[in-house]
């Protein structure tokens, strides 16, 4: 039964958490790529160089991150929002405006950085501090932001991009990021109560009843078995969105036909956030672990061998159930495995991660197709590393008893 009253009583926070991921879009690749082929053929790229710029300056986000990211232990979640929305608004304006093959760089940093890296990390910080029995919950509601705007957002500016030049379609993307930023500066005009607060004490512990430092974190063995598992969705699922343009040229579909379905993809991956959420707030992390990259598999498995138009309907419901089970897992690992109290920091490893991963994604799928290597082939090679990431979650899932976690 859907507990109704966790969702009136903490609707501010949970507006809070969701408007973050959703504003996080316009870093996201999903929406950056819908330009791929406008930008190439702006800076006469080829996808090997626009995958290198991109990968770069992702790539350069993820270490900005990891010195900028342990901040939100130390400010106010009003402050740090507001500072790192108001960072993306300059870079989407920016990208309107630009004309410079150098400040692509730095424009695609900026939006990697402040969009794909900080929102998304904030949103998770704030569900692993403000909650604990019911913190599964809390991050499918953050990450329903993420899909909705996943969701909406390409039909939408697919539309726009056939009535307007595409650098003026940017600035309806400011115009979004100014409403959503006096929106947070509206519900945050107080923080949260500690009082409030789902955890009984200030600060979960992790493992062992213990608050985990980063450097403590890093020197044990399980951050570095669960790493190919963390990777594995954020790398995978990030190379098939940015190269969406090519593998629908590979595969004879129309990008419109390929934008259509995926809501598909959005409602299953909406439906799963909620559905993990609560086997998560019941079962634990450490059980969810083994399990959770099956879908994946059976998506790129699916997406190697596909020849009709409609497969792509299975894809996009087995790639939805991945990303929304990775959300979940993702968003209660940290906090479980290794407590509060150093959180944020703790997770700019896990975010570095990700990004890194998002970043190497690309531009060696790209790399590969300029030499010749079929995309249907590297899916199936995917599916065989996310195959390998499952064996080693089981270990960690096994060899971690439920008395050393909190």
């Amino acid at each position: 039964m859907v507990n109704i009253t966790f969702y009136k009583k903490n609707f501010r926070w949970l507006y809070i958490v969701f408007i973050l991921t959703f504003c996080s879009a316009f870093g996201q690749t999903f929406f950056i790529s819908l330009y791929s082929a406008e930008i190439r053929q702006a800076f006469n790229l080829s996808h090997g160089q626009w995958g290198l710029i991109y990968s770069t300056a992702t790539l350069s986000s993820a270490v900005l991150i990891l010195f900028v990211g342990g901040y939100a232990d130390k400010l106010s979640a009003r402050n740090m929002s507001a500072i790192v929305i108001f960072g993306l608004m300059a870079f989407v304006f920016g990208m309107a405006m630009n004309s410079s093959y150098v400040f692509l760089i730095l424009i695609i940093l900026g939006l990697r950085f402040f969009g794909q890296g900080m929102l998304g990390h904030l949103a998770m910080v704030y569900c692993g501090k403000w909650f604990s029995k019911n913190r599964g919950k809390a991050v499918a509601v953050a990450n329903s932001g993420y899909t909705l705007a996943e969701a909406s957002l390409p039909t939408i500016f697919v539309m726009l991009m056939g009535i307007f030049v595409w650098e003026r379609t940017w600035f309806i993307s400011f115009i979004i990021c100014i409403v959503i930023l006096l929106s947070i500066l509206i519900f945050l005009t107080v923080e949260r109560d500690k009082k409030e607060n789902e955890n009984t004490e200030p600060n979960q512990t992790g493992m062992n009843n213990k608050s985990w430092t980063r450097s403590e974190m890093l020197k044990n063995w399980v951050f570095w078995m669960a790493l190919p598992g963390l990777m594995t969705s954020p790398m995978f699922t990030t190379t098939l969105f940015f190269h969406q343009v090519h593998l629908t040229d590979v595969k004879g579909w129309e990008m419109s036909q390929f934008v259509i379905l995926i809501p598909f993809y959005s409602f299953t991956s909406l439906l799963s956030l909620y559905i993990f959420g609560y086997l998560v707030d019941r079962f634990n992390t450490k059980n969810i672990l083994p399990f959770f990259l099956l879908p994946l598999i059976l998506s790129f498995t699916t997406l190697a061998s596909a020849n009709s138009y409609l497969t792509l309907i299975l894809v996009f419901v087995f790639l939805g159930t991945s990303v929304g089970a990775y959300s979940v897992v993702y968003g209660t690992f940290f906090p479980e495995f290794f407590g509060t109290k150093n959180l944020a920091s703790i997770r700019t490893v896990g975010l570095a991660v990700m990004v890194l991963s998002s970043a190497i994604g690309p531009v060696l799928s790209g790399y590969f197709i300029d030499l010749g290597y079929k995309i249907d082939e590297q899916f199936m090679l995917m599916s065989f590393f996310a195959v390998f990431a499952s064996i080693l979650f089981i270990f960690v899932s096994f060899k971690i008893k439920i008395s050393e976690l909190p």
